[in-house]
């Protein structure tokens, strides 16, 4: 539990701790909190795995399931209707991203959540320059 909340607390808290909270609604800052998240999910995952063995395989599953519903929390939070000033695409290394939010979306599709689904690609599509938001309405 220690580890995991130390994980848990990532960006947010630096940014409030910096008075910078404003930028947390910065899809740059979303979508990178997202793809550190998966980052730090497999870190964690090693480090769980080595010290714990098979007491954390037990519970690896519902491990990951609450880690990845908290980075889909950042995700969900990516305003798409005032997202044409952003330029995501050439500012992250895009393939590390990507793959980033295609784990996240295939960890989803697996477990058949596609409403989070739909979300995660929309924001693989923006990333990408494909996003085309004459769609949504």
């Amino acid at each position: 539990n220690t580890l995991f909340s130390i994980f848990e607390q990532g960006d947010e808290e630096v940014y409030k701790e910096h008075n910078v909270e404003g930028l947390l609604d910065n899809p740059f800052v979303l979508i990178g909190m997202a793809v550190k998240g998966v980052e730090n999910f497999h870190i964690m995952d090693l480090m769980y795995r080595r010290q714990y063995g098979n007491k954390y395989i037990d519970v690896q599953k519902s491990v990951k399931h609450k880690y990845f519903c908290r980075l889909f929390k950042h995700l969900d939070r990516v305003k798409f209707d005032s997202i044409d000033e952003f330029k995501i695409g050439n500012s992250y290394e895009l393939e590390n991203s990507y793959n980033a939010l295609n784990e996240i979306l295939f960890y989803f599709e697996k477990i058949e959540y596609y409403e989070k689904c739909a979300i995660i690609k929309k924001t693989m599509d923006l990333m990408c320059g494909k996003y085309d938001q004459s769609f949504e309405e």
